[in-house]
């Protein structure tokens, strides 16, 4: 009874796989596995509503991309100690969730800033500024990583202020767009 059940999940899926729309707003994108024991296990990707854009916080965006997208020796900077490697005014910033690989081997960094209104400019600035001396230190310390820098995605969003160096900076740069 139970492989028979499998098998029906299995075909339904198939079809819902090969049928689903492919619009921009309406698409839904399932990733599904039946383990063994019969049971169905599924991931969706679907667009953020309007609501959910409006909720949601910077440590969201970081445990979203590094759900899927490794920061080596990640460590997460505070703003206590942002002013090392941003030259941020801490008090325009209404929240932040910054991980930078804390070896400084690899050039991989996710910072994801919201400033408050007015303050995302002089973030992008603060941000570029971070970007073009990460670029100059690794060309020569570590060539072999500077295909991260050279695809890196500086994005300015309404308030928000993101930056992505990491192995996958297309996917990133999707998983944030689907956030906000």
């Amino acid at each position: 009874m139970k492989k028979s059940i499998s098998v029906i999940l299995s075909a339904i899926l198939a079809v819902s796989l090969f049928t689903a729309c492919n619009g921009n707003d309406a698409s839904v994108q399932v990733d599904a596995t039946i383990p063994t024991d019969g049971t169905v296990d599924t991931v969706e990707n679907v667009p953020a509503s309007a609501e959910a854009q409006q909720n949601v916080s910077a440590a969201d965006i970081t445990a979203a991309v590094t759900a899927e997208i490794e920061i080596p020796s990640a460590v997460e900077k505070t703003v206590e100690n942002i002013g090392a490697f941003y030259d941020i005014d801490t008090s325009t910033v209404e929240e932040m969730s910054v991980l930078i690989c804390g070896s400084g081997a690899y050039p991989d960094e996710l910072a994801v800033f919201k400033f408050k209104d007015g303050g995302a400019a002089a973030g992008k600035e603060a941000v570029q500024k971070r970007l073009d001396s990460q670029i100059a230190l690794y060309t020569d310390y570590t060539p072999d990583e500077v295909y991260k820098l050279d695809g890196a995605n500086l994005i300015e969003k309404d308030n928000w202020v993101i930056l992505t160096i990491c192995a996958d900076n297309d996917r990133a740069k999707e998983i944030i767009n689907g956030l906000i």
